[in-house]
Protein backbone atom coordinates (compact mmCIF):
# COMPACT_ATOMS: atom_id res chain seq x y z
CA UNK A 1 0.00 0.00 0.00
CA UNK A 2 2.83 2.54 0.46
CA UNK A 3 4.39 2.02 -2.76
CA UNK A 4 1.00 2.80 -4.31
CA UNK A 5 0.35 5.66 -2.45
CA UNK A 6 4.23 6.97 -3.45
CA UNK A 7 3.66 6.73 -6.47
CA UNK A 8 0.26 8.44 -6.94
CA UNK A 9 1.84 11.93 -5.32
CA UNK A 10 4.39 14.00 -6.07
CA UNK A 11 6.46 16.34 -4.24
CA UNK A 12 8.90 19.22 -5.02
CA UNK A 13 12.36 17.45 -4.99
CA UNK A 14 13.79 19.79 -8.33
CA UNK A 15 13.80 22.99 -9.17
CA UNK A 16 11.26 22.36 -11.82
CA UNK A 17 8.59 20.49 -10.01
CA UNK A 18 9.32 23.43 -7.01
CA UNK A 19 7.68 26.03 -9.29
CA UNK A 20 4.84 23.68 -10.54
CA UNK A 21 4.10 23.17 -6.78
CA UNK A 22 4.26 27.25 -5.92
CA UNK A 23 2.09 27.75 -9.22
CA UNK A 24 -0.13 25.06 -8.16
CA UNK A 25 -0.90 26.71 -4.81
CA UNK A 26 -1.36 30.12 -6.17
CA UNK A 27 -4.13 28.58 -8.86
CA UNK A 28 -5.48 26.98 -5.53
CA UNK A 29 -5.88 30.57 -3.77
CA UNK A 30 -7.34 32.21 -6.96
CA UNK A 31 -9.64 29.73 -7.01
CA UNK A 32 -10.92 29.87 -3.01
CA UNK A 33 -10.17 33.55 -2.92
CA UNK A 34 -11.78 34.11 -5.84
CA UNK A 35 -9.12 36.74 -6.35
CA UNK A 36 -7.86 38.02 -10.17
CA UNK A 37 -4.57 38.60 -9.69
CA UNK A 38 -1.90 37.03 -7.53
CA UNK A 39 1.89 37.46 -7.49
CA UNK A 40 4.81 35.73 -5.39
CA UNK A 41 7.02 38.05 -4.93
CA UNK A 42 10.88 38.09 -2.98
CA UNK A 43 11.12 40.82 -0.85
CA UNK A 44 14.07 41.91 -2.79
CA UNK A 45 11.07 42.66 -5.76
CA UNK A 46 11.99 39.97 -7.79
CA UNK A 47 8.42 38.03 -9.18
CA UNK A 48 8.72 34.77 -8.56
CA UNK A 49 5.74 33.63 -10.09
CA UNK A 50 2.15 35.10 -10.38
CA UNK A 51 -1.31 34.51 -12.17
CA UNK A 52 -2.67 37.23 -13.87
CA UNK A 53 -5.65 37.64 -16.66
CA UNK A 54 -4.31 37.81 -20.55
CA UNK A 55 -6.38 41.19 -20.97
CA UNK A 56 -6.92 43.43 -17.67
CA UNK A 57 -9.42 45.40 -16.69
CA UNK A 58 -9.01 49.23 -16.13
CA UNK A 59 -9.72 48.19 -12.60
CA UNK A 60 -7.09 45.53 -12.37
CA UNK A 61 -4.60 47.82 -14.50
CA UNK A 62 -4.72 50.24 -12.26
CA UNK A 63 -4.42 48.20 -9.06
CA UNK A 64 -1.75 46.12 -10.38
CA UNK A 65 0.68 49.79 -11.71
CA UNK A 66 -0.17 50.76 -7.62
CA UNK A 67 1.28 47.99 -6.89
CA UNK A 68 4.12 48.32 -8.67
CA UNK A 69 4.59 51.98 -7.63
CA UNK A 70 4.59 51.02 -4.00
CA UNK A 71 6.57 47.49 -4.56
CA UNK A 72 9.97 49.63 -2.70
CA UNK A 73 7.87 50.13 0.19
CA UNK A 74 6.35 47.06 0.47
CA UNK A 75 9.38 44.97 0.42
CA UNK A 76 11.10 47.90 2.48
CA UNK A 77 8.22 47.28 5.36
CA UNK A 78 8.87 43.10 4.78
CA UNK A 79 12.23 43.33 5.63
CA UNK A 80 12.22 45.32 8.54
CA UNK A 81 9.34 42.90 9.39
CA UNK A 82 6.82 45.85 10.21
CA UNK A 83 3.75 44.07 8.43
CA UNK A 84 2.86 40.49 8.35
CA UNK A 85 -0.38 41.35 6.58
CA UNK A 86 -2.18 44.26 5.17
CA UNK A 87 -5.40 45.04 3.24
CA UNK A 88 -5.68 48.24 1.30
CA UNK A 89 -9.31 49.13 -0.14
CA UNK A 90 -9.59 52.06 -3.17
CA UNK A 91 -12.27 53.15 -4.84
CA UNK A 92 -10.93 50.14 -7.94
CA UNK A 93 -10.51 47.58 -5.45
CA UNK A 94 -8.09 46.00 -2.87
CA UNK A 95 -5.31 44.36 -2.46
CA UNK A 96 -3.74 41.94 0.13
CA UNK A 97 -0.01 42.04 1.25
CA UNK A 98 0.66 38.96 3.30
CA UNK A 99 4.05 37.62 3.99
CA UNK A 100 5.56 34.45 3.52
CA UNK A 101 7.96 33.58 5.76
CA UNK A 102 11.02 36.06 5.87
CA UNK A 103 11.80 36.30 2.26
CA UNK A 104 8.73 36.83 0.12
CA UNK A 105 5.38 37.87 0.21
CA UNK A 106 1.74 37.55 -1.27
CA UNK A 107 0.30 40.43 -3.46
CA UNK A 108 -3.77 39.42 -4.21
CA UNK A 109 -5.56 41.91 -5.72
CA UNK A 110 -9.75 41.82 -6.45
CA UNK A 111 -11.62 44.29 -7.78
CA UNK A 112 -14.97 43.73 -6.80
CA UNK A 113 -16.61 45.44 -3.81
CA UNK A 114 -16.48 43.24 -0.89
CA UNK A 115 -18.57 42.94 2.26
CA UNK A 116 -17.32 41.70 5.76
CA UNK A 117 -17.63 38.71 5.65
CA UNK A 118 -16.05 38.37 2.36
CA UNK A 119 -13.39 40.39 3.62
CA UNK A 120 -12.75 38.20 6.64
CA UNK A 121 -12.91 34.76 4.25
CA UNK A 122 -10.10 36.15 1.88
CA UNK A 123 -7.93 37.32 5.07
CA UNK A 124 -8.25 33.77 6.13
CA UNK A 125 -7.64 32.40 2.99
CA UNK A 126 -4.47 34.17 2.15
CA UNK A 127 -2.97 33.54 5.68
CA UNK A 128 -3.29 29.50 4.74
CA UNK A 129 -1.66 29.90 1.54
CA UNK A 130 1.06 32.08 2.71
CA UNK A 131 1.81 29.48 5.49
CA UNK A 132 1.64 26.28 2.69
CA UNK A 133 3.34 28.49 0.27
CA UNK A 134 6.11 29.43 3.25
CA UNK A 135 6.39 25.39 3.74
CA UNK A 136 6.83 24.90 0.02
CA UNK A 137 9.60 27.60 -0.61
CA UNK A 138 11.85 25.92 2.03
CA UNK A 139 11.21 22.45 0.13
CA UNK A 140 9.84 20.90 3.08
CA UNK A 141 8.23 16.87 2.70
CA UNK A 142 4.84 17.78 1.76
CA UNK A 143 3.80 14.60 4.42
CA UNK A 144 4.47 12.84 7.69
CA UNK A 145 6.55 14.67 10.48
CA UNK A 146 6.72 17.92 8.44
CA UNK A 147 3.57 19.02 8.31
CA UNK A 148 2.09 17.14 11.84
CA UNK A 149 2.10 20.94 13.32
CA UNK A 150 -0.20 22.09 10.81
CA UNK A 151 -4.45 22.05 11.21
CA UNK A 152 -6.19 19.47 9.38
CA UNK A 153 -7.25 21.73 6.90
CA UNK A 154 -3.68 22.77 5.73
CA UNK A 155 -2.21 18.79 5.94
CA UNK A 156 -5.03 17.74 3.39
CA UNK A 157 -4.21 20.82 1.34
CA UNK A 158 -0.72 19.84 0.99
CA UNK A 159 -1.78 16.37 0.33
CA UNK A 160 -4.13 17.36 -2.40
CA UNK A 161 -0.86 19.37 -3.72
CA UNK A 162 0.89 16.66 -3.74
CA UNK A 163 -1.46 14.89 -5.34
CA UNK A 164 -2.39 17.06 -8.32
CA UNK A 165 1.17 17.55 -8.91
CA UNK A 166 1.23 14.07 -9.99
CA UNK A 167 -1.60 14.19 -11.76
CA UNK A 168 -0.83 17.09 -14.17
CA UNK A 169 2.98 16.34 -14.65
CA UNK A 170 3.03 12.68 -14.56
CA UNK A 171 1.62 12.65 -17.98
CA UNK A 172 5.49 14.57 -18.91
CA UNK A 173 6.97 11.67 -17.44
CA UNK A 174 8.91 8.34 -19.66
CA UNK A 175 7.15 6.11 -17.90
CA UNK A 176 3.63 7.82 -18.62
CA UNK A 177 4.47 8.00 -22.51
CA UNK A 178 5.88 4.58 -22.51
CA UNK A 179 2.33 3.18 -20.77
CA UNK A 180 0.18 4.74 -23.36
CA UNK A 181 2.21 3.76 -26.52
CA UNK A 182 1.69 -0.09 -25.21
CA UNK A 183 -1.63 0.18 -24.14
CA UNK A 184 -2.13 1.69 -28.21
CA UNK A 185 -1.10 -1.66 -29.30
CA UNK A 186 -2.42 -3.67 -27.07
CA UNK A 187 -5.68 -1.89 -28.28
CA UNK A 188 -4.35 -2.23 -32.15
CA UNK A 189 -3.77 -6.09 -31.59
CA UNK A 190 -6.93 -6.84 -29.27
CA UNK A 191 -9.39 -5.24 -31.84
CA UNK A 192 -8.14 -8.08 -34.38
CA UNK A 193 -9.00 -10.94 -31.94
CA UNK A 194 -12.29 -9.90 -30.24
CA UNK A 195 -13.53 -6.93 -32.22
CA UNK A 196 -13.51 -3.17 -31.63
CA UNK A 197 -16.52 -2.91 -29.23
CA UNK A 198 -14.84 -5.96 -26.42
CA UNK A 199 -11.66 -3.99 -26.38
CA UNK A 200 -12.44 -1.26 -24.04
CA UNK A 201 -14.44 -4.28 -21.43
CA UNK A 202 -11.57 -6.33 -21.79
CA UNK A 203 -8.86 -3.87 -21.12
CA UNK A 204 -10.61 -2.23 -17.93
CA UNK A 205 -11.41 -5.71 -16.87
CA UNK A 206 -7.69 -6.69 -17.12
CA UNK A 207 -6.17 -3.82 -15.19
CA UNK A 208 -8.90 -3.53 -12.46
CA UNK A 209 -7.84 -7.37 -11.73
CA UNK A 210 -4.44 -6.52 -10.97
CA UNK A 211 -5.64 -3.36 -8.49
CA UNK A 212 -4.24 -0.27 -10.88
CA UNK A 213 -4.57 1.79 -14.23
CA UNK A 214 -2.51 2.38 -16.91
CA UNK A 215 -0.89 5.14 -15.68
CA UNK A 216 0.14 3.74 -12.72
CA UNK A 217 1.74 0.75 -14.75
CA UNK A 218 5.32 0.00 -14.45
CA UNK A 219 7.09 -2.24 -16.23
CA UNK A 220 6.75 -5.46 -14.37
CA UNK A 221 3.39 -5.42 -14.34
CA UNK A 222 2.24 -5.58 -18.13
CA UNK A 223 3.23 -8.86 -18.15
CA UNK A 224 0.17 -9.60 -15.46
CA UNK A 225 -2.03 -7.90 -17.79
CA UNK A 226 -1.38 -9.44 -20.90
CA UNK A 227 -1.85 -13.05 -18.66
CA UNK A 228 -5.30 -11.44 -17.75
CA UNK A 229 -6.24 -10.36 -21.10
CA UNK A 230 -4.82 -13.80 -22.26
CA UNK A 231 -7.48 -15.25 -20.21
CA UNK A 232 -10.67 -13.55 -21.33
CA UNK A 233 -9.18 -14.40 -24.88
CA UNK A 234 -9.22 -18.05 -23.84
CA UNK A 235 -12.60 -18.11 -22.86
CA UNK A 236 -13.81 -16.58 -26.01
CA UNK A 237 -11.50 -17.86 -28.73
CA UNK A 238 -9.78 -20.81 -27.06
CA UNK A 239 -6.41 -22.05 -25.69
CA UNK A 240 -4.55 -22.17 -29.53
CA UNK A 241 -5.28 -18.19 -29.81
CA UNK A 242 -4.98 -17.38 -26.72
CA UNK A 243 -1.37 -18.58 -26.00
CA UNK A 244 -0.45 -17.85 -29.66
CA UNK A 245 -1.42 -13.71 -28.51
CA UNK A 246 0.23 -14.02 -25.28
CA UNK A 247 3.61 -15.22 -26.42
CA UNK A 248 3.91 -12.53 -29.40
CA UNK A 249 2.24 -9.90 -26.96
CA UNK A 250 4.96 -10.60 -23.99
CA UNK A 251 7.36 -10.62 -26.45
CA UNK A 252 6.63 -7.06 -28.22
CA UNK A 253 5.81 -5.54 -25.10
CA UNK A 254 8.97 -6.70 -23.56
CA UNK A 255 11.28 -5.21 -26.57
CA UNK A 256 8.95 -1.71 -26.27
CA UNK A 257 9.89 -1.61 -22.71
CA UNK A 258 13.70 -2.44 -23.91
CA UNK A 259 13.90 -0.26 -27.01
CA UNK A 260 11.39 3.05 -25.65
CA UNK A 261 12.88 6.37 -25.66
Amino acid sequence: MQSKKLVKTLEAKDVTLLRALIHLALRKLVEEAKAEIILFVGVDGRIFDSVIPEELSGSQYYLLNLFKHNLHNICAQLKSKNMKISMEQYNEGSIIISGVGDYAFLAVMITRELDYQEVQNLLASVMKWSTILNHIFQLKPLSGEAVEKYPDEVKKEFYNLSRQLFVERFAYTKQYRKNQKILEYLKKELAQVVGVGMVDEILTLSFNEIGTAVQYMTDDLWPMVIERIADKIRKMRGDVVADEYYKKWVRDVERMIRTFV
